[in-house]
């Protein structure tokens, strides 16, 4: 790698030469280390990749709360999750939903939900209920929380809500919307029961038709 000579109109003759001996230095130092790298050098591999891990791994789990905090250069989002169901009138739905902790510290999270409304911001029917309403989380652990709701009066529309977590001060959204609307169910169709009744012959032949009832046995 060539190495060529640092020149100064501002720097005096000595500092140069110091300058251009750190300069030789490094080059000769990441030369050598280029060297080994591309010659497969196994023990070298092996100390940077030491090093490597040792210096990377705590900046890793530093590092790894990013999710954990709210964003730096714009504001946190209304909701931080969004649940979508589809479902008819007269069904009782259950959802399920999951709470993580991706800090690195224990916490507890209150859990509720404000009213369901439609459209036209008037209140549903019937409003949905959680089997809990707070979870305590072990750092990166996480916790599942169901939300019921009957739909037994409701009428075909879009209902909204918005299931509210909360540590200390500031809530944060789960957007839920359930869709209610008519769907295509499935249609099953009896057989008459005489088809049950038909016999197999055999490979020559195909089904054949009950025989006729003699009339002995009609007039019994």
């Amino acid at each position: 790698m060539e190495n060529r000579k640092l020149k100064s109109n501002v720097f005096s003759d000595a500092v140069m030469e110091n300058i251009q001996s750190i300069s030789d230095m490094s080059m000769q130092f990441y030369g050598t280390m280029l060297e080994n790298m591309i010659g497969n050098n196994a023990p070298v591999s092996e100390q940077m990749g030491q090093l490597g891990k040792s210096v990377l791994n705590p900046l890793k789990a530093i590092m790894n709360t990013e999710n954990c905090c709210a964003p730096k250069e714009k504001c946190a989002p209304h909701c931080i999750a969004s649940i979508d169901r589809n479902a008819m009138a007269g069904e009782r739905i259950m959802v399920p939903f999951t709470v993580k902790n991706n800090c690195n510290t224990a916490k507890t999270y209150q859990v509720g939900i404000r009213e369901l409304t439609d459209q036209d911001g008037a209140l549903a029917p019937s409003q949905p209920k959680l089997n809990k309403n707070s979870v305590s989380l072990q750092p990166h652990a996480s916790e599942r929380v169901l939300l019921v709701l009957d739909l037994a009066n409701f009428s075909n529309g879009t209902y909204s809500a918005e299931i509210v977590l909360r540590e200390k001060e500031y809530n944060q959204n789960i957007c839920l919307t359930v869709y209610v609307a008519d769907h295509h169910a499935t249609t099953a169709s009896p057989y008459e029961e005489k088809k049950f009744k038909l016999k197999w012959q055999s490979w020559q032949s195909h089904f054949y038709c009950e025989p006729q009832q003699t009339r002995d046995r009609e007039n019994t």
